[in-house]
C-alpha cells in the first residue's frame, strides 16, 4: 500500500489531490464556521477570508471574527428546548 502511495505516479496524484482538498477545507474554515454559527457578518468574513486569507494574519482575523460573531445558540437539543420553553412561558395568551 505505501509503495503504491509513494512510489507510483497515481499515488502521487492521489496525495496531491488529497492535500489540496485538505488545504482548501482549512482555508475555508472561517467561512464554514461563520455559516454554521449563523453569523450576521457572514459576507464580511467571507470577503476577508477570500481577499486576505492567504496571509496568515488575515486568516486568523477571519477565524477569530467568525468565532466571536456567531449567535449565542447552543448545539445541543436540551439548551434549545430550554430556550423554546422560556419563550413560550413569556407569551401572552
Amino acid at each position: 500500500m505505501l509503495h503504491w502511495l509513494f512510489g507510483t505516479p497515481a499515488g502521487f496524484v492521489f496525495l496531491l489531490v488529497a492535500g489540496i482538498l485538505v488545504g482548501l477545507a482549512i482555508y475555508a474554515l472561517p467561512v464554514l464556521l461563520a455559516w454554521s454559527l449563523g453569523s450576521p457578518y457572514f459576507l464580511g468574513i467571507t470577503l476577508l477570508c477570500l481577499l486576505l486569507g492567504w496571509t496568515v494574519i488575515g486568516w486568523i482575523a477571519a477565524l477569530i471574527w467568525a468565532m466571536a460573531s456567531g449567535r449565542d445558540v447552543a448545539f445541543d437539543e436540551e439548551a434549545d428546548d430550554a430556550v423554546n420553553a422560556d419563550r413560550h412561558s413569556h407569551s401572552q395568551f
